[in-house]
Order: C-alpha cells, then structure tokens, then sequence
C-alpha cells in the first residue's frame, strides 16, 4: 500500500515476491548504483513506491539511463556468461526498472559499442536488449538474488512486431569529441613533467582558451591531477608500454564524462517536463562526478551560493587551505573572462576540435620514454 497522505491510499500489485524485492533493495542500495536528484530530497530511489506514487500523484514518467557496464552485464547473462556480483547487481537494475514502470535509455552505451565495433553490433543488441526489456520481472529478481544462475532461452521477452527508432551508432557524438578532447588534455597534462598545481592551472587556461568550460571534465581533472587524489578506475592503463592501451583507457574515461553529459542534459530538462531520469551505473567514480553536477535550491542565488561552496570544499580537499584557493581563484577569474568578454571566445569548429583531438592522441600514443 502506497500512502501519500492520510486521505490519498492505492494498491498495488507489484509482479515479483516481497522478500526478493527486499533483498534486492538492500543490494542496490549497498552498491549505491542510481543518481537521481532525488536525493537532496530525502526520497528513496530504491523503492518502487517512489515511482508509483509519483506516477499516481503527479503523473510523473521515468526513465533509466544505463551505462555500458549495466548493458553489457545483462547481455552477458543473456548469453550465459557465469554470473558474477556485478551480473546480479545489473539483474536488479533491470527489475526494478522494469516494476517502475519506467524507459529505459541504453543509447549512449550503444553509441560506445557502436564506436568501437559497428553500427550493426550496436543494432543487434538494441534488439537485444528489447528482449531484455520484455522479460518477466521475476526472472530478473531470481536471478538477483541468487535463486536462479541462468536465463533459460524460454524466459527471455519477446519484442517482434514493435518498432525500434533507428538511429546511426557509428555516428560520432558532439558530446563525445567535447568528452574525449578534455580527457585527452588530462591524460596528457598527467603524463608531462610539470608540477601538479601547475597542469591543473594549464588545464584551466586551455578550457578557457582553447576550448570551452566543461564542468564534469573540471571536477575530474581536480580529482585526478591533485597529488593525493584517488585515481582508483580513472585513465587506466594510462603508462602501459602499449600505449594503443593507453588511448582506449582514454576513451573509455570519455564515455563516463559523455554519460555524465547526457544525464545533465535530462536532469536540466526535467524542469519543463514531468520526466525524471535516473542514471544508472556500476561506476561510483561516475555517480560522484554526477552527483557534484546537482546543485538545487529555490532560486538561481541560492544556487550560486551552493555552487560556491561546493566548488571551495572539493578544491581545499583536493590540494588542501593554500593551494585549493589559489586554483578555484585562478578558475573563478578564468570562467568571469569567458563569461564577460564574450568576444574572445575561440568558435569551436568541427576542423579545429578534431584537430585538438588529433595533436593530443599524437602525444599520448608517443612512447613512454619520450613523454
């Protein structure tokens, strides 16, 4: 039973069993896979009457944007890889989802496929996945919770006879060459010789300069080029000998930052629609980054203000009282002459981001021993 307010009371029926839906609750929530917004309200994302009661109330829709982890674990189980404790986090993603009666979007996933192999291997498992989409809710719920380890062929969905928007997923993404160009820059900065207060202010001259002020593409450089950051899952592979490695690591960190995008793009929507858009993904780095975006307040004040204080508190921690404040003064000024001399801004072409693109690689696919 859904209750909203003692006046207001619905039923429903939810088709998998409570003690599986409870368990898998409590794994989501432990391996901390959504961001939403939803939790500056104090509202909790892992429960399905929060999308039913919104749905009942307010005619709320939603929508799942999955990362390719969450994707290509489903598909993985699908084609009866072992299930490993990611697989059956990625089973419960997908129950839930599915008895929140919500989208699921996996384009940007697709599109990372699409890249790396072909549009018709991005194609397939779109279709792929709209079997997964229409299989019973409690096959993934068994799976979740350990009481199946198998999909048998018979319990997959069937989705013949509906339509799939076609899409190109070779087609190289603005967002994408935005992403890949700033990470390029970071990988490239991080394998040179200068000082680390250093290639963060040369980052902040180079987005101001040559590029544009891309937020996420911020705040994981101050995470990465500090000297006592965290770098855990970030840039991997990054000073492999095999430095064609080291450029897919690269490629790999800008699809997190292309996800990262797309969901601020929904998450800023969200506020002339009634659609919510829950990311979904087995990477914490990605939902820390994502959940620095989220800045809400009553009035675009106050949110300058929080944006402030939350830009201080991830640059004191980063570089600690001196040299915290010196960066965020340097990339405040930086951001203000972007914003108030308008003039000098560099007009972003197709060409000349694709130049950018092409002079970095160059550096970072160089061999070790010359960098």
């Amino acid at each position: 039973m859904l209750n909203s307010s003692s006046s207001i009371q619905a039923i429903a029926l939810l088709p998998v069993d409570r003690e599986a839906l409870a368990e898998i609750q409590a794994m989501l929530r432990e391996r901390d896979v959504f961001t939403s917004g939803y939790e500056y309200a104090g509202i909790d994302v892992y429960d399905p009457a929060t999308y039913l009661r919104d749905q009942l109330l307010y005619d709320t829709s939603f929508c799942f944007r999955y990362d390719r982890n969450v994707l290509s674990r489903l598909v993985e189980v699908v084609h009866g890889r072992p299930l490993s404790t990611e697989h059956r986090v990625a089973c419960g993603i997908q129950m839930l989802a599915q008895i929140a009666e919500a989208v699921v979007e996996p384009n940007i996933a697709l599109y990372e496929l699409g890249s790396g192999c072909s549009h018709a291997d991005a194609k397939e498992q779109l279709a792929l996945f709209r079997c997964i989409d229409h299989t019973h809710p409690q096959h993934w719920a068994d799976l979740a919770t350990g009481r199946a380890n198998a999909l048998d062929a018979s319990q997959l969905g069937n989705w013949e006879g509906q339509s799939i928007k076609e899409a190109n997923y070779a087609k190289t993404l603005n967002i994408w060459r935005a992403s890949l160009a700033v990470c390029l820059k970071i990988a490239s900065l991080e394998l040179s010789r200068m000082g680390a207060e250093a290639k963060m202010l040369e980052l902040i001259r180079w987005m101001e300069e040559d590029l544009c002020f891309l937020w996420p593409g911020v705040i994981l450089a101050n995470r990465y080029l500090a000297p006592h950051a965290n770098r855990s899952g970030l840039f991997k592979h990054l000073r492999s000998q095999n430095r064609g490695k080291a450029l897919q690591g690269i490629r790999n960190q800008a699809w997190d930052l292309t996800l990262v995008y797309a969901w601020m793009n929904d998450f800023h929507g969200s506020n002339t629609t009634d659609r919510i858009v829950i990311l979904a993904s087995l990477d914490r780095g990605l939902h820390s980054i994502a959940r620095w975006i989220l800045i809400t307040a009553e009035d675009e004040y106050l949110i300058e203000t929080a944006r402030q204080q939350k830009l201080e508190a991830e640059f004191v921690l980063a570089w600690g009282e001196d040299r915290g404040r010196r960066l965020l003064e340097a990339l405040l000024s930086a951001e203000s002459r972007r914003i108030t001399q308008p003039e000098s801004k560099r007009l972003l072409t197709l060409e000349y981001v694709r130049d950018i693109e092409r002079r970095m690689e160059e550096e970072v696919l160089s061999p070790l021993s010359s960098i």
